[in-house]
């Protein structure tokens, strides 16, 4: 349960605790780049990955050859932390944005994306006005055509999940697929077991959307 502001508590995490002790860890990001490779997008195709923390989707990107990027976390920390462990020349290549996509500021004023990636930030917003503006703002910001690719915690019968004791609210294909409506079209998805650093198994939902020929309706209001 969050006693401070959620950019308190995050920023708190990040500083005291080591990156590969946290539970949502890994080392390469090979389903995120698994499905990634299904966009065949170009290497300057802007991407934006929400909830960005210390993921290494970016590093594996950056040595792809991609250059248009944009990080963001609602973190300053975890940001910081994140540009400092690239080498400065793949740092450059990185927008870093400190944002909350519950209640963006600056997201919104950015050029849209061709691709739209999160891990593990979706099935943390536990309230239907947090899950509706993530909707609106990833509506906003994905072009015709584009991509969102999303990795959640998978549902399961019981305890509740959490997460750096967090609620969690798990999502399986259906729920991902009825959350983005008609606009996207679902092509391709898989589950995988995640384990976490202290050995503990999670099953999570990966999966990819194409949005339809549908664009942004005017501006961020």
């Amino acid at each position: 349960m969050i006693t401070s502001s959620p950019t308190t508590y995050w920023d708190t995490l990040y500083a005291q605790q080591r990156s590969e002790q946290a539970s949502w860890f890994q080392p390469q990001a090979a389903a995120s780049v698994r499905l990634f490779a299904h966009a065949n997008l170009p290497f300057d195709a802007p991407i934006v990955d929400v909830g960005s923390g210390l993921s290494p989707f970016f590093d594996e990107l950056l040595a792809q050859g991609y250059v248009n990027l944009i990080a963001t976390d609602l973190s300053a920390t975890a940001l910081d932390q994140h540009r400092r462990r690239l080498p400065p020349e793949q740092a450059e290549r990185v927008l870093w944005v400190v944002d909350d996509v519950t209640a963006p500021q600056h997201l919104p004023l950015l050029d849209p994306v061709l691709l739209w990636h999160d891990r593990a930030l979706l099935h943390g917003l536990t309230s239907p006005s947090q899950t509706a503006t993530y909707r609106r703002l990833l509506d906003h910001m994905v072009v015709a055509h584009g991509w969102v690719l999303l990795a959640t915690r998978a549902p399961q019968s019981s305890p509740a999940l959490t997460d750096a004791g967090l609620l969690v609210q798990p999502y399986g294909v259906g729920e991902l697929t009825a959350l983005l409506g008609a606009d996207y079209a679902l092509r391709c998805a898989f589950d995988e077991v995640h384990e976490t650093p202290q050995g503990e198994k999670q099953a999570y939902t990966h999966a990819l959307f194409q949005r339809n020929a549908t664009t942004r309706r005017g501006a961020w209001q």
